[in-house]
């Protein structure tokens, strides 16, 4: 079962389900001689309800309350084979033996049963030790296993933080492409062109490359916080972008790209090295609440660190690598 599936996992703990086995359910069907003989469910039940049932027919109140009308028959044993019970067919013509007209099948019944939307639900939940294994990992282990059950014809849902997970990182996903596609647009309208906004939002990818690494160096998981800390980075990343391009951008030859951004070195490395020295705190000191908000101060201080580094040679390089600008002269933009 997935609950035993969960427990072998090391990490997991608390692991409860609301499945409890209750005593098997007989279930019949009535077959196609039954139905030539004119049995239907109601007819059979009705037969087969005094024998089988403590039948309630009816309810009244008196002086002393509520009284309930049952049927029971004080000689009724229920060690019998039920197969063999014989009851007379809707006509009166025969009598039949109850294995002739219907198909028997067990099942499993549950104690309680749970519904969500109207259908069933049965639902397994358990705690995980983060210091041992994450929740992603947990449900990469339980992928398998999930997909035979699926093949079962059962629908699985997942929820708890794992949903919760995947939510926000759809959220962040589409914020994210949303909001470089608009800085796109801005960028082309600001230096009429398409070729600079790609220069400029190519820095965006690589920077995410130092948050990567700080995250790994503080032994920190890239979790949500630290996603929306990525957010953030690329307001800053396209910001010292956009500087250093608009400064290049009339250079006419290598050395004049030299001279722009040796110009814009100063602001750019001071503004990258007082927002590190800021989150410095929060990085190497943080207590109580703020150890919340420090996988994004590391995914931020990283990240700016190494987008200072691609902003003053990557994208400079890369400008006069694509308008091919050589010693003297800049060729036009085609």
């Amino acid at each position: 079962t997935l609950e035993t599936s969960i427990r072998t996992i090391h990490g997991t703990n608390n692991i409860q389900s609301n499945v409890n086995e209750g005593p098997r359910e007989l279930k019949f069907r009535i077959n196609d001689y039954g139905e030539q003989l004119g049995f239907t469910e109601e007819n059979l039940i009705s037969s087969l309800r005094g024998m089988f049932l403590d039948a309630e027919y009816g309810k009244l109140f008196d002086q002393k309350g509520l009284i309930r009308l049952r049927l029971v028959n004080p000689r009724k044993s229920y060690n019998f084979d039920m197969k063999s019970f014989r009851l007379r067919t809707p006509d009166g013509s025969r009598i039949v033996s109850l294995r002739d007209i219907v198909d028997f099948v067990y099942k499993k019944s549950m104690l309680h049963v749970y519904k969500e939307g109207g259908e069933r639900v049965w639902s397994v939940t358990a705690d995980v030790d983060k210091t041992v294994i994450l929740p992603t990992e947990v449900m990469e282990l339980l992928a398998p296993k999930l997909e035979k059950i699926r093949q079962k014809g059962i629908e699985v849902i997942i929820k708890g933080e794992q949903k919760a997970d995947l939510q926000l990182k759809r959220d962040i996903t589409r914020a994210s492409v949303m909001a470089l596609f608009l800085i796109f647009i801005s960028l082309v309208w600001m230096f009429n062109s398409f070729i600079q906004p790609l220069i400029v939002l190519s820095a965006v990818p690589l920077s995410v490359v130092g948050a990567l690494v700080g995250t790994k160096l503080f032994d920190f998981n890239l979790t949500t916080i630290g996603a929306m800390g990525i957010v953030g980075l690329v307001g800053v990343v396209v910001n010292d972008g956009i500087i250093m391009v608009d400064f290049i951008q009339h250079a006419k030859g290598y050395r004049e790209i030299v001279e722009g951004a040796t110009i814009r070195l100063r602001p750019i490395l001071l503004t990258s090295v007082t927002t590190v020295l800021g989150l410095l705190t929060i990085i190497l000191f943080a207590t109580g609440q703020a150890m919340i908000v420090q996988p994004m101060a590391i995914v931020l201080g990283f990240g700016v660190a190494w987008s200072t580094v691609l902003n003053l040679l990557y994208i400079p390089l890369l400008y006069a690598v694509l308008y091919r600008i050589g010693e003297t002269e800049k060729n036009k933009e085609p």
